[in-house]
């Protein structure tokens, strides 16, 4: 059997070099999401989704349906009940991780 050589030991170094040179140049500054106000464009959509859906009655009832579903779930099938509770929680608090999210511009 063949050992797997990526090269010798400058090479590797280099290359590493180079990408954290590359990574650095490209990185720009992280800005947060913002809701849209009044008479942007996209609020009307934002609205629907977000704070008539999301933060509504019906997200509300979806995030807790869905906890209870992994409860029920997380002692008969670990695998499943854990993701479950944690989107769940997610969905409930939808609106606040979408507004922590950063954008690289």
């Amino acid at each position: 059997m063949k050992k797997l050589v990526l090269g010798n030991g400058r090479r590797a170094h280099a290359g590493a070099v180079l990408f954290l040179l590359a990574a650095a140049i490209g990185a720009g500054a992280a800005h947060a999401f913002s809701a849209p106000a009044a008479g942007d464009l996209g609020y009307d959509i934002y609205d629907i989704v977000v704070n008539q859906g999301v933060k509504g009655p019906l997200g509300f009832v979806g995030g807790v349906a869905a906890f209870l579903f992994g409860v029920s779930r997380l002692f008969s099938n670990i695998m499943i009940g854990i993701p479950t509770i944690v989107a769940a929680v997610c969905l409930i608090k939808a609106d606040s991780i979408l507004q922590t999210f950063g954008m690289v511009i």
